[in-house]
């Protein structure tokens, strides 16, 4: 055959097959990037919660039924509890968990533009109705705490009530030394089972009716048990009353009590007549005024003695003129 002769196929021409390559790579390079896009879509519906196209805010979790949970836990009650149950001690409840961290009764918070407010406590009352009537007599709204085992609690309350003050229980608790340091007729004492605690307890409240909380009288033992303060001041709350940690002891039982079950709780922070000479006495009310203004409120506890009466009248006058306002333990607590 010769050179110039055909062969029965058509020549390629080179210019047509370039056109050819550059039309295939452009169709490949549009369906990867169909295909890119298509990836990212999906890739972003999976982290919006398994929907293309939904708001990462509205991603929904479907909480597990009881029979799911571990170890067949159920949820604590919270906020649909019913309102102002309490536990029976005397049935062995135990009082439910507060819906939220409970805020520390003792410690109520300054206001903003307030002033310092010093709450006085006079301890022991009831033993004669004599000794009550010069400290109510001054006019100023003192919290008393009453013993409610002795001749004139009764009487001196009722006393303190129509002058318009108030008045809380003293309630005798055991004592490192006893019997040998005797709290009182009618103690609670640690030998005692949760059920006569709770028949106590609830005997001193019908004997003094009209009280606002409760405090320690001695109990510097008792109050280091928790079963038991816990059963003192779930009856307290009962009733809606709180509890003044006296602090006869270093323990902090009473304050973990009520921090985990939410009772409103208070605690002295100043003894003002531990030493019965006037000029301790003295001593002892600037310190409470000094920490009612550092702290913006302070408690302080006397007792009935002449001495304590003759500061108190010497010094409640001039509390104003320093900026510090005496109130009651349920003005205190905000009640």
């Amino acid at each position: 055959m010769g050179a110039g002769q055909r062969t029965g196929k058509l020549p390629v021409n080179l210019r047509e097959e370039k056109r050819l390559r550059a039309a295939v790579h452009g169709v490949l390079a549009f369906i990867g990037l169909v295909l890119l896009g298509a990836g990212l879509a999906l890739l972003s519906g999976v982290t919006q919660g398994g929907h293309p196209g939904a708001s990462p805010a509205l991603v929904m979790v479907q909480p597990l039924s009881d029979s799911a949970r571990p170890d067949g836990a159920r949820p604590r009650p919270g906020l649909t509890a019913r309102p102002g149950a309490r536990p029976d001690p005397d049935r062995g409840e135990e009082p439910p968990p507060p819906s939220e961290p409970p805020r520390h009764e003792g410690r109520p918070r300054r206001g903003e533009g307030k002033a310092a407010r010093l709450a006085i406590v006079i301890d022991d009352i009831g033993h004669t109705v004599e000794a009550v009537r010069p400290f109510v007599g001054l006019g100023y709204p003192l919290t008393f705490s009453v013993l409610p085992d002795v001749p004139h609690a009764r009487e001196s309350a009722a006393l303190i009530h129509e002058a318009g003050r108030e008045y809380i229980i003293h309630l005798p608790m055991q004592p490192f030394d006893y019997p040998r340091e005797n709290p009182g007729s009618y103690p609670l004492l640690l030998s005692q089972g949760m059920e006569e605690t709770a028949r106590r307890m609830r005997a001193y409240m019908d004997a003094l009716p009209l009280a606002s909380g409760a405090s320690n009288h001695m109990g510097s033992a008792y109050t280091y048990d928790a079963d038991r303060m816990q059963v003192v001041q779930t009856v307290l709350a009962e009733r809606h009353l709180f509890f003044l940690n006296s602090k006869t002891s270093a323990t902090p039982v009473p304050e973990q009590v009520a921090r985990r079950w939410g009772y409103p709780y208070l605690e002295r922070d100043v003894f003002l007549d531990h030493d019965l000479s006037e000029a301790a006495i003295e001593r002892a009310f600037q310190q409470a005024v000094r920490q009612a203004r550092r702290a913006g409120h302070a408690i302080a506890i006397g007792h009935p003695h002449p001495q304590t009466w003759r500061v108190l009248r010497r010094n409640l006058p001039r509390l104003a003129r320093e900026g510090v306002q005496p109130i009651s333990l349920s003005t205190l607590l905000g009640r």
